[in-house]
């Protein structure tokens, strides 16, 4: 499947709006799920983690709804914080737990529901 570049806001650090972005995926929330979308400087800084998480041959990712320790790979960066996996990133056929803590995922959540708000004309 060929990915196709548009403009819109990037989901990820800079928050950049009217940015070129590239859609990622569905992000889920208790609400609902909306689409998820990311500027290139940020999919690189993503893969960037991904990339540090493969090299320090990352544990196997903990089951999807059980909190472990981990490093948040959102927008706070914390290391050795009760984290949730919310899903895996993948390159090369090689895969990585994407954990988040509970902070980024209340700003991921906030951004799903204002996005299901949101009704084009």
């Amino acid at each position: 499947m060929r990915r196709r570049w548009t403009t819109g806001r990037c989901w990820l650090w800079c928050e950049r709006t009217a940015a070129r972005v590239l859609w990622l995926g569905p992000v889920k929330g208790e609400s609902g799920s909306a689409p998820l979308y990311a500027c290139e400087p940020c999919i690189r800084r993503l893969e960037a983690m991904l990339r540090a998480a493969l090299i320090r041959g990352t544990v196997p990712a903990p089951r999807r709804g059980r909190w472990a320790a981990g490093a948040c790979w959102l927008w706070c960066e914390r290391i050795d914080v009760p984290t949730l996996m919310l899903g895996t990133v993948e390159r090369g056929g090689q895969e990585a737990p994407l954990t988040v803590c509970d902070a980024c995922i209340q700003r991921l959540e906030d951004k799903v529901r204002i996005a299901l708000a949101y009704v084009p004309a």
